[in-house]
């Protein structure tokens, strides 16, 4: 049995050992110990710290050669580190994903509440808008109908005018004011109007002219005058209210 090791082995005596992986390093009066040792073609050696001893390479507990076998799972490793290296980045991209559309779920739910809120003030608004065109449209039919009130009590008026001068002329008639007639006029007592539509009744002093005086005054009899604005009927007669 040659004691002379490979090339790159230890040798007996020498100040250049390996350091138990193949390398050369340098230790200065340090021998290697017994052990289980690379060569360069890849094989095991056994070295007893004094020469080579030619025993079969160890084995793993299936029987195959460590050396053999460490190499053969080399690739092994190598693949199931690609595919572990697959396996997180595939499991990064599920999780960004995973994670975008998380965001995307989130994000909808916000657009959506956002609209559906936009939605209600924005028909709520319209609700008002119509609304407020109904109210002005009853308030403006509202006006309408109260000025045709006005108006025609307005006329009202006149006609009362008109009545108690047909009765202030039959009076003269029978001698019981004097005449003639010239003009005849009728004004709310008590600060009354026509316009104030809550009235219901309204008494009128009304003044029969019989004499110009000619100074841009007349002289007269007093008539009166009550008129029911819920029934659209009076009465009037001589004399004051």
């Amino acid at each position: 049995m040659s004691t002379t090791p490979p090339d790159g082995a230890p040798e007996t005596g020498s100040s250049e050992a390996t350091n138990g992986y193949g390398s050369n390093d340098r230790m200065p009066g340090i021998a290697p110990g017994a052990g289980w040792y690379p060569t360069p073609t890849g094989e095991q050696r056994y070295w007893d710290g004094e020469q080579w001893l030619a025993l079969p390479p160890p084995t793993d507990p299936a029987g195959t050669s460590m050396a053999t076998s460490e190499a053969s799972m080399a690739p092994e490793r190598r693949r199931v580190g690609k595919w572990l290296a697959i396996a997180g980045a595939v499991a990064v991209l599920l999780g960004l994903i995973g994670g975008g559309i998380a965001w995307k779920s989130a994000n909808d739910a916000r657009v959506a509440a956002a609209e559906a809120a936009a939605a209600e003030e924005k028909a709520a608004a319209e609700e008002r808008e119509q609304q407020e065109r109904e109210d002005a449209a009853a308030a403006a039919a509202q006006e309408r109908r109260d000025e045709g009130e006005r108006s025609a009590r307005r006329a009202s008026v006149t006609e009362i005018e008109a009545s108690v001068k047909t009765m202030a002329e039959g009076h003269a008639a029978d001698d019981i004011i004097d005449g003639p007639i010239i003009d005849v006029s009728c004004s709310p007592v008590g600060g009354g109007s026509t316009d104030d539509l809550t009235e219901q009744t309204t008494v009128f002093a009304c003044f029969v002219a019989n004499v110009d005086n000619g100074d841009g005054t007349m002289s007269g009899y007093k008539y009166n005058a009550t008129m029911n604005w819920s029934s659209g009927s009076f009465t009037y007669g001589l004399g004051a209210p």
